[in-house]
């Protein structure tokens, strides 16, 4: 007879009281299982890639306050701070664009794309022992773990985000930590102002989607997918001063009534 395993143990009934609310974003590499079906190695440079620049950005624009969950090709980062997060996101974005943008060949270029929500998580780390005492004993397992509904909410809505863009749930704007504003954008924006980074990568989108354009059947890329990806992209990437129009026009226009 073979060795009896144990039974799995979890009250969740011990989880801890009130958790605090959260940004919680999704990011990840677009494309990446049809890529792996073609090269191990192709795909193996975007995904390390993705997290070079997430440990990267942690290092120069945080001072502690961030949670990263590296899930294969792509990752979860949390933060109770608006400002640690967005940070987090602008320094990986404007890495990951540049690296896009210095890439010649359109074959080994790739893109990400993310979404960002709000509410209550709880981490992995600081699940009780009265709780699970397996978990409790392997830290190096239980501290890889967050659970919480603004996970679901930023993977769902990721799906919305244009090429090289963030997609705002609907959570983070409405809802803000103490003190700090909710996020007004549905698409938030990683320039802080206008720079050529940000001409470069909406010009070089365009051109990297046209090619794809041209060869969707062995990308296996929908030729609608990719056309409403370049729509998209046009409209993320516009001057940033247009985006400034629109967004003032949008607080100060009267509202009409029911």
């Amino acid at each position: 007879s073979g060795t009896s395993l144990m039974r799995p143990f979890f009250d969740g009934r011990n989880l801890p009281k009130n958790p605090v609310p959260e940004y919680v974003a999704w990011v990840d590499v677009m494309g990446t299982q049809a890529r792996m079906s073609r090269s191990l190695e192709q795909t193996a440079n975007f995904v390390f890639k993705l997290h070079v620049a997430a440990i990267d950005a942690i290092n120069a624009a945080t001072d502690g306050g961030l949670s990263v969950y590296p899930v294969m090709d792509g990752l979860y980062a949390s933060s109770t701070a608006q400002r640690i997060m967005l940070n987090f996101l602008r320094g990986m974005f404007k890495s990951l664009a540049e690296e896009f943008c210095a890439t010649r060949q359109e074959l080994y270029r790739f893109i990400v794309r993310g979404g960002l929500a709000f509410g209550p998580t709880v981490h992995g780390r600081s699940i009780p022992e009265t709780a699970s005492r397996q978990l409790a004993s392997k830290d190096w397992y239980r501290n890889s773990i967050l659970l919480g509904m603004p996970m679901v909410q930023a993977h769902l809505c990721e799906s919305k985000a244009p090429p090289f863009g963030i997609f705002v749930h609907e959570s983070a704007r409405a809802l803000a930590p103490v003190n700090e504003t909710p996020l007004h954008e549905l698409w938030w924006r990683w320039a802080e102002h206008e720079d050529s980074l940000w001409t470069q990568v909406g010009t070089a989108l365009d051109k990297h989607l046209e090619w794809c354009e041209k060869r969707a059947l062995p990308l296996e890329y929908s030729e609608d997918r990719i056309k409403a990806h370049r729509g998209m992209a046009k409209q993320y990437f516009m001057p940033l001063m247009d985006h400034d129009a629109v967004d003032q026009a949008d607080h100060t226009a009267p509202q009409r009534e029911s």
